[in-house]
């Protein structure tokens, strides 16, 4: 009975009554809502695409700044050559000086110390305009050891980080830097000493829509703090098996980034997708002092390793180290005889399209070196146990093992090789001798 009730003649009425009656009745009733769903969902979609062009332009026209930058605002003119003549003695901090960063416009830096305070300096009074080289600025509320600071890109916001754990951005004014120690920080962040441990270095760089300022943790963090939105624009793991992160250094267009660590890797990282990229060691497992870009070669970067002031530019790509810079008087690239002396501060521009470094470390001496012309590298100043005039030096370019090594020679080191070499042949002409006298004896007999 079912079956014929739903088979008969009214059912089929009313079938064909009720299926055509809902799209009409909705047709009717959702016309004027659609339209208006669809021109909204236009209209954002729109304002979407405008807001993703604004942010395209505006990111390729900072990319496009800080192309037409070279590297840094203001690069030495051509042919430029420091002197070494001391201009300043500053005296103020009261333990050991850990970093020094200069503004891009270079009217200011700043240095961070063991002492726990942060001091601004004005560059022109350390060009015999005034008779005061006293610094502008000191901060020491921040606490702890000052382990190392940098500016922001394209301002006078100075980054500063403690062993305490804390990040702090403070504002310095460009022509009237404060003269009162009583500046507030802008922005703080204070780190979980357990869990990521403090900061090692950092850097900042603008990417258009975001100011990012990046740091590295004792523990593997690295992480992008987005200074606009106070949030992280992104973080990175890093694996402590490689060793301790010591340094790293950020591509000029913010692709990828490459760190150092205590145990001589070099790791790269893809800042787009923040993935792992590769991981290249030192062959003696040295550490890594410092770590920079190459002005020139996209895909190297120049790293100062502990021991032998070892300098070498590598090429993360493959791997291979393509150059290297030895002030040390042990055998070029040897592990064995490591010289105590490392490092510790580097300085590289492309001047005049010649890329030029200045380096210091522990011997005390500063040294400028010609990358493309290695014999016009020169100590720029001395150490304090070197006599009144710096120690003449030769340097000597040779290829060992694929790598090209330029090694300084001092006098003593050549007197010693020269004095090694008369020992040897005279030597070798002594035992000819011998060999002769007792050979005619033999026969003789």
């Amino acid at each position: 009975m079912c079956l014929q009730a739903a088979d008969g003649p009214g059912s089929q009425i009313r079938k064909s009554t009720a299926v055509p009656s809902v799209p009409v009745l909705q047709s009717v009733a959702s016309g004027p809502a659609y339209q208006r769903r669809l021109n909204t969902c236009k209209a954002e979609l729109q304002q979407l695409v405008q807001q993703k062009r604004e942010q395209c332009s505006a990111e390729r026209m900072a990319k496009q700044m800080m192309e037409s930058a070279e590297w840094e605002s203001r690069p030495p003119p051509p042919g430029w050559h420091p002197k070494g003549l001391l201009v300043a003695h500053l005296h103020e901090h009261k333990a050991a000086v850990n970093r020094i960063r200069v503004s891009d416009e270079h009217s200011i830096f700043a240095t961070a110390s063991n002492d726990g305070t942060v001091k601004v300096w004005d560059s022109q009074k350390m060009e015999g305009k005034t008779t005061t080289t006293r610094s502008v600025l000191t901060y020491s509320r921040i606490g702890g050891h000052v382990k190392t600071l940098t500016f922001c890109q394209g301002s006078h916001y100075l980054a500063v980080a403690s062993d305490n754990g804390s990040i702090q951005l403070l504002a310095v004014e460009a022509n009237k830097p404060p003269k009162s120690p009583k500046v507030q920080p802008f922005q703080t962040r204070s780190l979980d000493l357990q869990e990521d441990g403090c900061a090692v270095d950092i850097h900042h760089f603008n990417s258009g829509a975001q100011s990012v300022l990046a740091y590295a943790t004792v523990n593997g963090s690295l992480v992008g703090w987005d200074l606009r939105s106070n949030s992280n624009a992104w973080t990175l793991r890093h694996d402590l098996r490689l060793g301790l992160i010591t340094s790293f250094t950020v591509d000029m267009h913010q692709c990828w980034l490459c760190l150092g660590t205590s145990s001589g890797t070099m790791a790269c990282w893809d800042m787009r997708f923040q993935l792992p990229i590769s991981n290249h060691s030192h062959p003696a497992r040295a550490r890594i002092r410092r770590l920079l870009m190459h002005p020139l070669y996209q895909s190297s970067v120049i790293a100062a390793v502990q021991g032998n002031n070892e300098v070498s530019m590598w090429d993360m790509e493959t791997g291979d180290r393509k150059f290297t810079l030895w002030a040390s008087s042990a055998p070029p690239l040897s592990e064995m005889q490591p010289s105590p002396h490392s490092v510790h501060g580097i300085y590289c521009s492309p001047a005049d399209g010649n890329p030029l470094l200045l380096t210091a470390g522990s011997d005390m001496r500063i040294r400028f070196w010609d990358l493309a012309y290695p014999e016009r590298s020169y100590i720029v100043a001395g150490g304090a146990n070197d006599s009144l005039h710096c120690p003449s030096v030769l340097y000597s370019r040779k290829i060992i093992e694929g790598t090209e090594v330029v090694q300084v020679h001092t006098n003593q080191s050549i007197s010693q090789s020269v004095s090694q070499s008369i020992n040897q042949s005279v030597n070798q002409s002594i035992n000819q001798s011998i060999n002769q006298s007792i050979n005619q004896s033999i026969n003789q007999s």
